[in-house]
């Protein structure tokens, strides 16, 4: 693995690195397919970075949700007089300094939406565009952690052994390389978006495709994944339930939408 990078004296983060990437071709991205909406650029501009402060709070609460009773326990252990409050503030350091990608998905969104409300942006304009860029963004983002070794695979002779991961639980052990599997599964939807895209199909509705597609997707990966340390409940992960959710609530809402046109058409 290759958690760092030394640049011109300079060691930087290799999953820094990739999420920067990532953030710009998403930009690049959204910027392009806006053009055709009339969308501003400072409205893509702005409106990403509204969507990254509410991933970066959505990613952390949920990593937080996911040790709520470590974080329950702490806080005990803190009024029982038990415990410092240097040692409360570092667990809760290290209980919420982690980060989720639903987590992060969703507080993006919501905050996307919340930016195209005072803005009076057309919703489903804005979300067509941001469609295909959140795979982008999130292939880049796998390909940082590949390198970091965190969100390893489980134990496999195929894959790789890393030995300086930022994850010690991840070294030492041959692992199915995981990370690379979703990030090339992230680059076909996106691919797969951008020509739905251009051919108009599913107009004002890629972002439950991509939905639908990623969490279908997430839900057989994380049958890869051996972080176990996110929660698992009934003998599935948080990020599956979520999937499962996302799958039910986006094929909801686009069955609706399919019903209004529909009856518009008759």
């Amino acid at each position: 693995m290759l958690p760092t990078i030394n640049l011109f004296g300079f060691s930087l983060s290799t999953y820094g690195i990739m999420v920067s990437i990532g953030l710009i071709f998403m930009f690049i991205t959204a910027f392009i397919l806006g053009r055709k909406h009339k969308i501003l650029f400072e409205d893509i501009l702005f409106g990403e970075l509204s969507a990254l402060l509410g991933a970066f709070l959505g990613a952390h609460i949920l990593y937080g949700i996911t040790n709520a009773d470590k974080i329950y326990n702490s806080f005990a252990e803190f009024f029982s007089k038990q415990q410092k409050l240097t040692t409360l503030l570092n667990s809760l350091y290290y209980y919420l300094g982690g980060m989720v990608f639903y987590g992060g998905l969703i507080g993006g969104l919501l905050f996307g939406i919340l930016y195209c409300k005072i803005r009076k942006i057309n919703i489903e304009n804005f979300s067509d565009c941001f469609a295909a860029g959140i795979p982008l963004f999130h292939c880049f983002g796998r390909l940082g952690c590949f390198f970091s070794g965190c969100c390893y695979g489980i134990e496999s002779k195929f894959g790789f052994t890393a030995t300086n991961a930022i994850v010690e639980s991840c070294n030492h052990i041959n692992r199915f390389p995981v990370q690379l599997l979703e990030s090339a599964v992230n680059l076909l939807i996106f691919t797969a978006i951008l020509l739905l895209f251009h051919k108009g199909i599913l107009k004002g509705s890629l972002i439950y495709i991509y939905l639908i597609s990623y969490s279908v997707s997430r839900f057989f990966i994380e049958f890869l994944r051996a972080d176990t340390y996110r929660g698992i409940y009934f003998g599935l992960s948080t990020s599956q339930w979520i999937s499962l959710a996302l799958i039910a609530v986006s094929a909801i809402i686009l069955f609706k939408k399919n019903n209004k046109l529909k009856q518009c058409y008759n």
